[in-house]
């Protein structure tokens, strides 16, 4: 298919008062199993699974995993079977996500918090793989090379690899969309990354040596930690209050993780006039927005 059709419908611009031209890369509309950026992790690591004769897919993430989620979806799609290690205790209520993932197969299985930390401890992950029948094991948000080799496939659907902006805009968690991206993107367009965390001490060394194994850091890219709010998953009422603004005046929705706090970042620095040096800036729309079920008293 011809690159300005697959693209039809995905590049979307939105309405601003001054300043440069924001435009929005619709990935959420996308691939309806796994929306976003997650099928673009997992379809290098669900070859690779094959390659390998994997007998299962094997995870970890939280009760609204946005990961786990499409994992179990392809998964169940593509005949594998898959397991994940919850961040929650046994007798947990479930969750609308959780509860789609039993749906789809998954076998879920649960980590106190205490021992979620260890989900990056060789030895400790080893003793949770023993019994599984040919485990192939995909990080915590499709974080691994292949996740972000295949991230690199998201520029595809940015006519001309997105040489006609100055800036792409994204949010970050782990940061593999991010080195993907920054990886395959025309030279001399600047990336930047709003992260969802607090990640000042960690996430800029994460994503370099990400980008050392895609083949070399390009120096095209750069963090904003100013929009983390209250932490990962949380609510402020500056972001319920803006992601409800937002919706209604641009029909798209948002999630509260990920993509509120990305474009609450954007708007704001819009409005500032932070983005006054470029003229055109293209934010990306990385989808999660089954997420919203976390926060009935928003999505009611």
């Amino acid at each position: 298919m011809p690159q300005n059709e697959q693209n039809e419908g995905l590049i979307q611009a939105l309405s601003m008062p001054k300043g440069p031209q924001l435009d929005l890369l619709r990935l959420d509309r996308l691939h309806a199993l796994a929306p976003g950026n997650k099928w673009f992790k997992l379809q290098p690591n669900l070859a690779k699974a094959r390659q390998m004769n994997a007998g299962v897919l094997v995870s970890f993430g939280g009760a609204f995993s946005n990961h786990l989620h499409a994992l179990a979806a392809l998964g169940h799609s593509e005949g594998f079977k898959t397991a994940a290690w919850l961040r929650a205790t046994e007798g947990t209520a479930d969750t609308p996500t959780m509860r789609d993932l039993r749906d789809w197969g998954m076998t879920l299985r649960f980590l106190s918090r205490g021992d979620y930390r260890r989900r990056r401890d060789p030895a400790f992950v080893k003793s949770l793989l023993e019994g599984l029948d040919r485990p192939y094991l995909i990080p915590e948000g499709g974080a691994n090379v292949s996740g972000a080799r295949g991230c690199a496939g998201i520029v595809e659907h940015i006519p001309d690899c997105g040489a006609d902006y100055d800036l792409i805009m994204l949010a970050c968690g782990t940061g593999s969309t991010l080195a993907g991206v920054a990886s395959a993107v025309a030279d001399g367009v600047k990336v930047l990354g709003v992260p969802a965390l607090k990640a000042e001490h960690f996430l800029e060394k994460d994503i370099a040596a990400m980008l050392a194994k895609l083949g070399g850091d390009r120096g095209n890219w750069s963090l904003d930690h100013r929009y983390y709010g209250k932490g990962f998953g949380q609510m402020s009422s500056a972001l319920a209050f803006f992601m409800r603004s937002f919706e209604a005046e641009h029909g798209v929705e948002l999630d509260p993780v990920y993509t509120g706090k990305l474009f609450q970042a954007a708007a704001d620095m819009h409005q500032r006039g932070e983005l006054d040096d470029y003229k055109r800036v293209l934010v990306v729309h990385s989808g999660g927005l089954q997420g919203r079920r976390g926060y009935p008293e928003l999505f009611s």
